[in-house]
């Protein structure tokens, strides 16, 4: 983790390059098949990586479900992240938005599906850029950076 804080510096932005994924700035549009059979699923993605590697920093997923107003928030970030504190993601005008981890496999540790609140979508529409943070081990807070290049129009494509 803490290799990884160094390396930040050094991170870059990536959206799919599968041929099915739209792209608006650093964010992808993509659709997928519902794991209960119930139909198209589509959501707006990005996903930050190492620039040697490619091993993933962060990813972030935002999509609606029919039932809720509010688009709702995924984030992925690399095994050894501390998680009783869970993540949270920060930006200047909203309060942050606490995403607790649900699962972790060999990709990194996933967030439950957090509903994002007004303010911070309209933050979020307004900045270039935010972070969602995390401990280390030792409980050193590390911020990993997501960029909001292109979020408003993502999220508009999937109204």
């Amino acid at each position: 983790m803490l290799a990884m804080a160094g390396s930040l510096l050094v991170a870059q932005t990536a959206v799919a390059e599968d041929k099915e994924a739209k792209n608006f700035g650093d964010w992808g549009h993509q659709c997928e098949n519902a794991p209960d059979d119930s139909g198209e699923f589509c959501y707006v993605f990005q996903n930050v990586t190492k620039k040697d590697g490619g091993e993933l920093v962060l990813g972030a997923r935002v999509a609606y479900r029919p039932e809720q107003e509010s688009p709702l928030l995924v984030v992925t970030v690399p095994l050894g992240t501390l998680l009783p504190p869970g993540a949270a993601l920060v930006l200047d005008g909203a309060e942050p938005v606490k995403l607790p981890f649900f699962l972790c496999a060999a990709e990194g540790c996933t967030s439950v599906a957090t509903p994002l609140p007004e303010d911070m979508v309209t933050a979020m529409k307004k900045a270039e850029a935010a972070v969602v943070r995390v401990a280390a081990p030792n409980k050193q807070v590390v911020g990993l950076p997501l960029s909001l290049k292109g979020f408003t129009k993502a999220l508009a494509s999937l109204k």
